[in-house]
């Protein structure tokens, strides 16, 4: 350290040494005993000092004490006389004097008082050799750590210490700065004499800079040396580390603790006695508990004797307010005491700290880190540990906590209890591990040892997975339960889950029992399941929506289950208000990933993916999607692993991307996935996949499959799933039109929602005669303005344009082609990220031309093909009316025809309000 460390700061101090050594060279002898704190600097003053000394002309003996040597009899002035520049002949005079074995009943534990007294004429004759040297010329004695010397060299240097005061000797003595002197008497003698006293205080952040500039470095702030200061106290030992940690710091940055500082902590704590490591271990367990008093009953210490070694600690700058000054600090320590010895030592602070009144959750930390909860006592700690650490969203220490206790409980019933705590905590972050716990929770249901509301949260578990056997038996259970206690919240939790896998079949006959008992209740969840159930039965009203919207509003992401809000948002797009969907879906998420909810995170993001796709934002979809499966990796999906999958199937195909949707459809899924209503979904897209790379048969067996499914599953709609028209559409390449049209008629008499309809508005236009295709796909083009499909309107757009080629009316095809192109080319590039505040398609966009509803209306029919006349009959308005809008238009958009609208719109052509 004293190659790089600046002595600007102690200044006063080599003064004081240099005029004691200006003092000893005209025969006037001096003691100098220089006192500071651990680590403090001491031994680098002292070498400093020796180095001007010899630099001067001074004789130089230079010892150092040291505790392991304390039973070594006169092993401080053995050091002396063997320092290098000693006169050879002044050895062979002292050997004799020095030789001798050590104390037998000393070591270097033992209280030095007690070791073996030197013979006086051995002490005077050691001493006269010493005067015999500083007669040849000034002779400076240095003793580093005279603490910790022998009793033997401490009776030498008294009686030299007694004799300086003619003679040219300085003697130059450090020690530790303690509440109790380790050689009360040495040092009462020493300082009963004349003598010069320096006392190294740590060092201010102002010597920090130096040092800090001393070591290479750049110029330090005022800013940078308070962060120095803050980290060490002014320790120089931990300065010099922290310079080690950060050798490239800039102006202005701060400064970050690494391994040398780690390094330097533990070089502090041992060259101290070993009660000083024993206390600073205690203290680094209790982090931030550590008062006298436990530190004393965790390290087996009295309380004084705490106190003193506490004291010693701060004084060194390794403490403030009783905590390492950085967590690497403490971290350190503990690091590096042996697990042997570390585990029970926190077992032993777990039952001080819950003992003394500590919180649950620091009593639960030093429980999870011995690895055991000793008694009831401690499992009840966890528990509690856990309630208040699961408000807070730290789930990952619930489940630690869980963990340990559910191992730890003797009580079964109560061991039932904590893994149903523990299988509620898993699942936000981790849907795998919670069903690998499930086992002793279905035999507790089999064995009728849980309530109605318990065993509709593990038959929910059940269904993630897809396990039917266990989810029929267990349901049965319930609804026994159920009707015995009229609970009808467990019922519409089994409602909520059932159907978001089954869909509204009943093969377990229990499905209306549940509905009657939900009746009339203002339940969150009997709100969610029936509404739901509403969609699925394609009830789409007012009604409906509010109630989704209520639950959303209303009710955290924590207090429900993931598939609960996620359902209310499923119903929302089903029921035609994709944009409210979107909206709660996105605050959702940002709900769910603040809080660290992993798995209602990833559902929701699946669910924003679908809605996006059904949007026609398909990069959009595929992104949220592929992130979706980044949040939860795939074997934590279970069967809801299809949604994410689907949307990626579909996004594929429709972007052209078929080898990406064959790499999707390889990966593995559940096989109990494919009778699911979520299956369903997966199939589907297969499906599209196939017809798309011309594998058509497969098409239609998939689509087929889909019909059979929807059907046992009791939810054919095309709201759901537009499985005929699908089939339709597989079959008109295989030439079955009448198959077709018959398929898609049926599905129009299906239909209720907009978007269901236009798709099949679509499709019914290919089958039918070319002249009836242009009314039936502007029809459908209107229905779709409210759901801002952008993949379906392309479609019926250029669906449109062919038939207004096949008819002959080359310029309407035209006009309709480019507003398609202009449809497909926005949704192929127009990636809307979920966290941007979405525009209206009503609204025009910064750099384009206000027009009113009236002029927008006028130009997207325009923009279509329609003629004035057409326009006219459309709008109900004169063509005169018509033709004054449009002249304002071209003067507004700068343009000189209708052909130019589609490029100029800020909303894609082809809807109109």
């Amino acid at each position: 350290m004293v190659s790089w460390m600046s002595f600007v700061h102690r200044a006063e101090e080599l003064a004081a040494f240099r005029a004691a050594l200006a003092d000893t060279r005209q025969g006037k002898g001096r003691v100098l005993l220089v006192t500071g704190p651990l680590a403090g600097g001491k031994t680098a003053l002292l070498r400093r000092f020796c180095d001007d000394a010899v630099a001067g002309g001074a004789q130089l003996l230079l010892a150092t004490g040291s505790r392991a040597e304390r039973g070594l009899r006169m092993g401080v002035i053995d050091q002396l006389f063997r320092t290098p520049a000693a006169p050879a002949e002044i050895m062979e005079k002292a050997r004799p004097l020095l030789s001798g074995e050590p104390s037998d009943a000393s070591s270097p534990d033992d209280d030095p008082s007690t070791s073996q007294q030197s013979d006086p004429r051995t002490v005077r004759a050691l001493c006269d050799l010493l005067l015999e040297l500083a007669n040849r010329g000034p002779l400076v004695i240095a003793i580093d750590d005279v603490h910790v010397a022998d009793e033997p060299s401490l009776q030498v240097l008294l009686y030299l210490r007694r004799r300086v005061k003619r003679a040219r000797i300085l003697l130059v003595m450090t020690e530790w700065a303690r509440p109790s002197p380790t050689h009360p008497m040495f040092r009462a003698e020493v300082m009963r004499l004349p003598h010069r006293h320096l006392n190294l205080g740590l060092l201010p952040p102002e010597a920090i800079a130096d040092l800090v500039t001393a070591a290479g470095g750049p110029p330090v702030t005022a800013a940078t040396a308070r962060a120095y200061h803050s980290l060490t106290g002014g320790n120089p030992l931990l300065v010099g580390a922290l310079v080690k940690d950060n050798p490239e710091l800039g102006a202005g940055e701060q400064p970050v603790v690494g391994r040398a500082y780690r390094q330097a902590v533990l070089a502090c704590l041992h060259r101290w006695e070993p009660r000083l490591l024993v206390v600073a271990r205690a203290v680094a367990m209790l982090d931030g508990h550590a008062t006298v008093d436990l530190v004393a009953a965790l390290a087996g210490l009295p309380p004084t004797a705490v106190a003193s070694e506490l004291e010693v600690l701060t004084n060194a700058g390794l403490l403030v307010d009783s905590r390492f000054r950085h967590v690497q600090g403490t971290a350190a320590v503990l690091d590096a005491i042996a697990p042997a010895q570390r585990i029970p030592m926190h077992a032993r602070a777990a039952e001080i700290l819950y003992r003394h009144g500590a919180p649950a959750a620091e009593v639960t930390s030093q429980l999870i880190a011995a690895g055991a909860a000793p008694g009831a006592w401690a499992v009840g700690v966890l528990r509690e540990s856990a309630n208040q650490a699961l408000t807070a969203d730290n789930v990952e220490f619930v489940v630690e906590a869980l963990e340990l206790a559910a191992s730890s409980c003797g009580d079964e019933r109560e061991r039932v209890e904590i893994l149903l705590a523990l299988v509620r905590a898993l699942w936000w972050v981790n849907p795998t591990l919670a069903g690998l716990r499930l086992s002793p929770l279905l035999e507790a249901l089999r064995e009728n040892r849980l309530s109605a509301m318990d065993m509709s949260m593990v038959i929910r578990y059940v269904l993630w997975h897809g396990n039917a056997d266990d989810h029929h038996a267990g349901i049965a259970r319930v609804m026994a339960v159920d009707s015995a206690t009229d609970d009808p919240v467990s019922a519409a939790m089994f409602l909520v889950g059932h159907q978001w896998v089954y869909g509204l079949s009943d093969e377990c006959g229990c499905v209306a029992q549940a509905e009657r008992l939900c009746a009339d209740s203002p339940s969150p969840w009997i709100r969610a399941a029936l509404s739901l159930r509403s969609v699925f039965r394609a009830d789409h009203n007012d009604q409906v929506i509010r109630n989704a919207s209520y639950i959303l509003r209303s009710y955290r992401l924590g207090e429900n289950i993931p598939e609960m809000m996620t359902s209310a948002v499923f119903v929302l797009m089903y029921a035609g208000r994709p944009d409210l969907a979107a909206y709660w879906c996105d605050g959702l998420i940002e709900e769910a990933t603040h809080r660290g909810a992993v798995t209602g995170q990833a559902l929701l993001t699946a669910a924003r993916a679908e809605i996006a796709f059904r949007q026609g934002e398909l990069e959009n979809a595929m992104a949220l999607a592929r992130r979706a499966l980044t949040v939860l990796p795939g074997p934590n999906w279970g069967v809801v692993v299809a949604v994410p999958l689907s949307v990626l199937v579909l996004a594929a195909t429709a972007l052209g991307r078929h080898d990406e949707a064959a790499d999707v459809l390889g990966e593995p899924v559940p096989v109990a996935m494919s009778e699911t209503m979520l299956g369903l979904w997966y199939v589907r897209a297969r499906g599209h996949h196939y017809l798309a790379t011309d594998q058509v048969l497969a098409a239609v067996a998939d689509f087929a499959h889909c019909g059979a499914l929807a059907q046992r599953l009791r939810i054919d709609i095309p709201e759901l799933v537009p499985w005929r028209s699908d089939l339709a559409e597989a079959h008109l390449v295989l030439g079955n039109e009448k198959l077709a049209h018959d398929l898609v008629r049926e599905q129009l008499e299906l239909a209720k929602g907009g978007l269901s309809r236009a798709r099949s508005l679509r499709v019914l236009a290919a089958c039918s005669d070319p002249r009836e295709r242009p009314g039936l796909l502007n029809e459908a083009i209107d229905a779709l303005q409210e759901y801002g499909d952008r993949i379906e309107r392309a479609r019926a757009m250029a669906e449109l344009s062919k038939a207004y080629d096949e008819l002959g009316d080359f310029s309407r095809a035209r006009t309709v082609a480019r507003s398609a192109d202009h449809e497909a080319n926005g949704q192929h590039s127009g990636t809307k990220s979920a966290q941007v505040v979405r525009v209206s398609d009503k609204e025009p966009a910064a750099d384009t031309p206000i027009l009113s509803d009236a002029e927008l209306r006028v130009a997207r029919l325009a923009a279509r093909g329609h003629t004035n006349r057409e326009i006219s009959n459309r709008l109900s308005i004169t063509p005169s009316t018509v033709e004054q809008h449009l002249t304002r238009i071209y003067r507004k958009l700068n343009v000189n025809s209708r052909v130019d609208l589609p490029d100029r719109l800020s909303a894609p052509p082809g809807i109109e309000s």
